[in-house]
């Protein structure tokens, strides 16, 4: 049986969905919903999106199918030209680090016949005891439980100048 012959985007096309198939990106999603216009596209264009890869002479149409929409918009002037910048930030999100935690420190004064105890804080605690007897004991340990914890704050700008990429920076790592 014979395989008719496709035109080379095509052909281009179907490797990259296939290397692509396990991610289930958003960006072929994008794609998908804009398929005729996507595949009106240079080749090396449609690779850099399918790759989430934005490049200086991109639509904002390109950049959108790309890597999705900005979290802001600004615009500038700068000289003659007004200049949009989209902005696109990650992070800043709050999570539980369950690893980490922080035991409390104690003191406690007494005897053979026990005492009164307080405690306060939360991870780190404080502890003290009186009682009959004697006999001082001061130590740190405990346990405490999950600690929240804020991830890092990405932030990444893309300049159009009349439509098109001037300018974009690296996406974070």
């Amino acid at each position: 049986m014979k395989i008719p012959a496709r035109p080379v985007s095509a052909l281009l096309l179907a490797g990259a969905l296939l290397l692509l198939s396990g991610c289930g990106s958003s960006q072929m999603s994008r794609i998908d919903a804009n398929r005729a216009l996507y595949e009106s596209w240079p080749i090396d264009t449609q690779q850099a999106v399918l790759e989430g890869r934005v490049e200086p002479g991109m639509t904002k149409e390109m950049v959108r199918m790309a890597i999705g929409d900005p979290t802001e918009v600004t615009d500038r002037s700068a000289g003659n030209n007004e200049d949009e910048i989209w902005i696109y930030r990650k992070g800043g999100d709050d999570v539980v680090d369950p690893g980490m935690g922080m035991g409390g420190s104690g003191l406690s004064m007494g005897g053979s016949l026990g005492g009164l105890g307080v405690s306060t804080g939360r991870g780190m605690g404080t502890s003290i005891g009186t009682g009959l007897g004697s006999g001082v004991n001061l130590g740190m340990g405990g346990m405490s439980g999950p600690m929240p914890a804020r991830t890092p704050v990405e932030e990444r700008e893309i300049v159009f100048q009349d439509g098109v990429v001037l300018r974009a920076d690296p996406e974070p790592k």
